[in-house]
């Protein structure tokens, strides 16, 4: 009887276990669940937003860091869905995703060029702090402590390697980019460019820019932003792009790069996949590479104005490589933003423009005629002379042009490129474009001011 009686026993145990657990779980269902099945997301957004405050603007969610990570996020929206969701789980995490989406819908912030935003508060550009953290879209990886910029700070390793890197002179102009990157304002017009032999080190200021950006910074190609209609999207609320192995390739197109050097209104992006927008861009260019840039076809002065080169000196010829310098950089991070904070401060006393070194303003001409050799032909004493009473045809311009640049290795550019360039560079030169030249009897199109002189082979 024992054992029968033991039997039923169990058998009510093993009974009461297969349903009393169900009936747990019923009882266990979190608040946010209707029933086994539905999720109430008006009700799971509440309680997510509460542990986890944030804003959609624009399809992208912030909180007070920044910009969030989506792949993070969702984890985070899966973890919680699974205390109450069984079936269908990770079509219920898009789902609620986008239910957070129209929850925490918010209007664009407009971009803020009154404060920077640390990570323990903001600091705003008369050089007051104040602790208190704000929604924002640019939140940088840095603990502001007012106490170092007011005392002798200095970031010894780097700065250390920058005089080593370039002129003091240079250096000076590369403090006030970097922190004019700070801000999220176009106003310099600028986008620099370190250009060196390789093996100098350049690209280690990337690192350091990483770690003090984190999500504010993108490291992308610049040739991209032309050749690619869904890359500018990624440029969305990122205060700096970094091209740290710029290809030596010319530029087939500048249109967008200098669309987005000197943007103060909105410029078209296209997600993959959505429909194109428009985002008041205000990413800066910092590009490290072998050679100065190049362009293709165009080789007017908008592209080469908007340029900083700064070129780097040799390095020390028994410099010791350490490969743990950018670790060194970082340790100094917060010390390196208050260098760049008082470049920003001198940058903005001398309203937006940079101090620009003879050496660096020597990079941009030599780059305007590496670009466009016409400059260098018109300069020819030996091919062309000027006069009041000269005058000469296009076509025997260009042929002279033509030679001249097979004389000296170079590639000559297209007939229709050589003779506008020459009409909108030509009050540089003293001469007029006329369309009433007298050549063999007939009248052509030319310049008057200018003539040739024919070299006998």
């Amino acid at each position: 009887m024992n054992e029968n009686t033991n039997d039923v026993s169990k058998n009510g145990e093993n009974a009461s276990a297969t349903v009393s657990p169900e009936k747990k779980k019923e009882r266990e269902l979190p608040d946010w669940m209707l029933d086994k099945t539905t999720v109430n997301e008006l009700k799971f957004c509440k309680l997510f937003t509460q542990k986890h405050p944030m804003k959609c603007i624009g399809g992208r969610f912030f909180d007070y860091d920044g910009l969030v990570d989506e792949n993070a996020l969702g984890n985070e929206v899966y973890r919680m869905l699974r205390l109450g969701v069984w079936i269908g789980l990770s079509k219920k995490v898009v789902q609620i995703m986008d239910a957070l989406r129209l929850y925490t819908y918010s209007e664009p912030i407009p971009p803020d060029m009154n404060f920077i935003h640390v990570q323990n508060g903001k600091l705003d550009l008369q050089g007051n702090f104040y602790p208190n953290r704000e929604f924002c879209t640019n939140r940088l990886n840095i603990c502001y402590d007012p106490n170092i910029r007011n005392g002798a700070y200095y970031p010894e390793q780097f700065m250390t390697f920058l005089l080593e890197l370039l002129t003091p002179e240079d250096v000076v102009t590369l403090q006030e980019y970097l922190g004019y990157l700070l801000i999220p304002s176009t106003k310099g017009q600028k986008m620099m460019f370190l250009i060196g032999q390789g093996g100098e080190g350049k690209s280690r200021i990337g690192i350091v820019l990483r770690e003090i950006f984190r999500d504010n910074m993108l490291t992308g190609n610049i040739h991209r932003i032309e050749t690619d209609r869904f890359f500018r999207y990624n440029l969305k609320d990122r205060l700096l792009m970094i091209d740290d192995d710029m290809q030596m390739q010319a530029l087939s197109s500048t249109g967008y790069i200098k669309n987005l050097v000197t943007a103060e209104t909105p410029i078209d992006v296209e997600a993959k996949g959505k429909q194109s927008e428009q985002a008041l861009l205000y990413t800066r260019l910092l590009c490290f590479g072998n050679g100065s840039p190049k362009t293709l076809y165009d080789k007017s002065k908008g592209f080469s104005r908007r340029m900083i080169i700064l070129t780097t000196l040799p390095p020390p010829e028994r410099r010791i490589i350490d490969p743990y310098i950018a670790e060194k950089f970082i340790a100094e991070k917060e010390k390196i933003f208050c260098w760049m904070y008082d470049g920003l401060l001198r940058l903005l006393a001398n309203n937006y423009r940079f101090t620009i070194s003879d050496r660096a303003r020597q990079n941009v001409m030599e780059t305007m005629q590496d670009n466009c050799n016409i400059t260098e032909f018109l300069e020819d004493t030996d091919r062309v002379m000027y006069g009041e009473k000269l005058c000469v045809s296009s076509a025997a311009l260009y042929d002279s042009y033509y030679r001249w640049c097979d004389d000296n290795a170079l590639t000559a550019l297209k007939r229709d490129t050589f003779t506008s360039w020459v009409k909108q560079n030509s009050d540089q030169f003293s001469i007029k474009y006329t369309n009433n030249i007298s050549v063999g009897g007939k009248t052509v199109r030319g310049f008057r001011g200018i003539a040739i002189k024919y070299i006998s082979t």
